[in-house]
């Protein structure tokens, strides 16, 4: 560890800045030129106040840009061109569990307003808008429950900005197949990984998951677009550097309907291309050409992290609070618990996720950024989906009444920043320790302690990925409960898990949306549960 010591700053109009190749220790920055000799490069690479060419290495932008595009489905494993159409089963549900949120209906009438055309299409009301306006409706509608998949190492998810954005982006592209629908979801997803672990290795804030996955919806939407090389190489520069770099523990802290960023993610990609295709430039994207990070690239193409580091949410709460909930679930269950026989539930931790909210929440966002009232939802339904987060549950007087009885302790044996202390040997320092153990005392006075959960579905964390059929029950869960018939939502499961077999993959969306159009100045609740 460097020990960061005060720079002397130097009027910017006595000294030259430094020439892109110069070894010298000075670097041009907002308070002119710093005497950097007492700094690292990896200190001055995390600070934004400096900046020099000397950090980068450009030919990595390149190299990642030409294997992104020239991906063929035929060299990508099977596992993971699986894993991908799981992935786009999973994302599309998880939209449709969000279909009776607010914050759904507040984008059909936004798009209306702000983004008329007739290029795509609002999930699932029908409504008729550009491609632009899809990317960014898409992207808020499905950031809008926090049941999506994730990405370890980068602190948050990729699926909910990439899926809604190559779905805006077929109603300009033309006629694309499910063939190289799947190749560009993969190329995507590999880089956009990448590029959120990358970005925390590389910059001081934490960021939302917008900052990052603008870039793998930039090169998504290149290859969709049939870009140049040099193009693309714009339209990354495009979309990191306006991508936004939001401070997600605000959110945390602050739940509101601005979430992880993806909205604007999906939208800023989609936008970098189409900015590019008409010459506008950005060259460089630092979070992939920085010499700090440019490791995290060479093993494109042989490495995959969709099959290594891709998981999947199994309630619709924050990360952090699904191993209390499945803990909950677990003692409530195996000692034939009932919800009216509880007298204490007792959730033992780790620290962070003591920092999600403890209050009752009074909106969706709120309870999805909550533990205690998750917890009582678990005790109370069995599970924590879409209706548990949202309307009539919230003000449920049994579930309310649970939520009383419910109390958070830290365990400081469970915080550890490296990752789980009883996983050695394995992979698992991408996050915190996940666990939780569940205490819960009956009005009988007896108390039954579980066993230590963890995230379930989480492989880093020793637990078993879900298997085709469990993707596709909690895709046919949230459908049903968005007001879709089960004969449409299996068509669309097997439309997805055959995605290579299409000829055209705008008929999975095209499936779920109404069967009448909606045009801009139609459309209210009826037609989003339509």
């Amino acid at each position: 560890t460097h020990t960061r010591a005060r720079a002397r700053t130097v009027p910017s109009k006595r000294k030259a800045p430094p020439s892109p190749s110069s070894s010298s220790a000075e670097l041009r920055g907002l308070h002119g030129v710093v005497d950097i000799h007492t700094r690292t490069m990896a200190e001055d690479m995390k600070d934004s106040v400096y900046f020099s060419l000397g950090w980068l290495d450009p030919s990595v932008e390149e190299k990642v840009v030409r294997w992104a595009l020239e991906l063929k489905c035929e060299d990508i494993p099977l596992e993971v061109l699986k894993e991908t159409k799981r992935a786009v089963l999973d994302t599309v549900g998880t939209a449709l569990g969000a279909q009776t949120l607010q914050i759904t209906e507040i984008v059909n009438s936004f798009v209306a307003t702000c983004f008329p055309g007739t290029q795509s299409k609002v999930w699932f009301s029908g409504r008729s808008t550009s491609a632009l306006g899809a990317a960014l409706a898409n992207g808020l509608i499905t950031d809008g429950l926090d049941m999506h998949d994730t990405g370890h190492y980068t602190k948050g998810h990729a699926g909910a900005a990439l899926v809604p954005c190559a779905f805006a982006c077929l109603g300009i592209s033309g006629n694309v197949s499910g063939k190289e629908f799947l190749a560009a979801l993969v190329a995507a997803y590999e880089v956009a990984y990448r590029c959120g672990h990358g970005m925390h290795e590389s910059v001081s804030d934490y960021h939302s998951s917008g900052a990052w996955n603008a870039i793998g919806c930039a090169i998504l939407c290149a290859r969709l677009l049939k870009l140049s090389v040099e193009k693309t190489l714009h339209a990354i520069g495009i979309a990191e550097y306006y991508g936004p770099r939001s401070e997600i523990m605000r959110v945390v802290n602050i739940p509101t309907m601005l979430k992880d960023g993806s909205g604007q993610g999906s939208f800023v990609g989609l936008q970098a291309a189409l900015l590019a295709r008409e010459g506008f430039t950005g060259k460089t994207c630092p979070v992939i050409s920085k010499k700090s990070v440019v490791h995290l690239y060479g093993d494109l193409g042989k490495s995959w992290r969709l099959t290594q580091y891709h998981v999947y949410k199994k309630y619709a709460v924050c990360y952090w609070a699904q191993p209390s909930i499945a803990g909950t679930i677990s003692v409530m269950k195996e000692n034939k618990i009932s919800p009216k026989d509880v007298k204490a539930i007792v959730c033992h931790t780790f620290r962070e996720a003591t920092g999600l909210q403890q209050n009752l929440p009074g909106n969706t966002e709120e309870a999805q950024y909550c533990i205690l009232y998750p917890i009582a939802a678990a005790a109370y339904a069995g599970k924590v989906g879409p209706a548990e987060v949202d309307g009539k549950a919230l003000g449920d007087p049994k579930i309310l009444e649970l939520a009383k009885k419910i109390k958070i302790v830290v365990d400081e044996t469970l915080t550890s920043e490296a990752g789980d202390p009883e996983l050695k040997g394995k992979d698992t320092a991408s996050m915190t320790a996940n666990i939780a153990w569940v205490e819960v005392t009956t009005n009988e006075g007896k108390t039954y302690r579980g066993e230590k959960s963890r995230v379930p579905w989480d492989r880093l964390a020793g637990e078993a990925p879900p298997g085709d059929e469990e993707i596709k029950d909690k895709f046919l869960e949230v459908g049903a409960e968005s007001g879709k018939s089960k004969d449409v939502l299996n068509r669309v499961a097997s439309m997805c898990y055959g995605l290579e077999e299409l000829s055209d993959a705008s008929l999975i969306e095209t499936a779920l949306m109404p069967l009448r159009n909606v045009g801009a100045d139609q459309c209210g609740n009826s037609c989003i549960l339509s």
